[in-house]
């Protein structure tokens, strides 16, 4: 499985569309793609990245301190498949006994992503091929 390292490029908050779209691009390359999620997950990263820190934990807020106060530190966010348009994603946590894969949203651990020193990988075989129409 081969993953290629990719960047939240944008954020895009619509008060005409239900959904909100996350735009991933290719570190280095020239593929991106768009992800629709909810109007809170928007939210919640977008205030991630622009650093508006709510007075007392938000959810993400609360992931974060649990996992470091366990330990562990986020190593990466893996975009793993996609299946009938919909996008799966698993946290990678770094702990004293190796790596922990925790299957997740991929808005959710995007949230977790931001602001902060970790990748953001896409898998090549089973999410880029497809959405390029490439076959591998």
């Amino acid at each position: 499985m081969a993953m290629v390292p990719f960047s939240l490029a944008r954020i895009i908050l619509s008060d005409t569309h239900p959904t909100q779209r996350l735009i991933l691009r290719e570190v280095g390359g020239d593929r991106h793609f768009t992800i629709e999620i909810g109007e809170p997950e928007a939210v919640a990263i977008y205030r991630r990245a622009m650093k508006r820190y709510h007075p007392r934990p938000l959810t993400h807020d609360l992931l974060d301190n649990v996992i470091a106060g366990m330990g562990g530190a986020i190593k990466a966010v893996e975009i793993t498949d996609l299946k009938d348009h919909t996008y799966y994603a698993n946290l990678v946590i770094e702990t004293a006994d190796g790596e922990v894969r925790v299957d997740a949203r991929p808005s959710d651990a995007i949230s977790l992503l931001v602001g902060g020193n970790v990748s953001l990988l896409v898998d090549d075989e089973r999410v880029l091929a497809p959405l390029y129409g490439e076959e591998l």
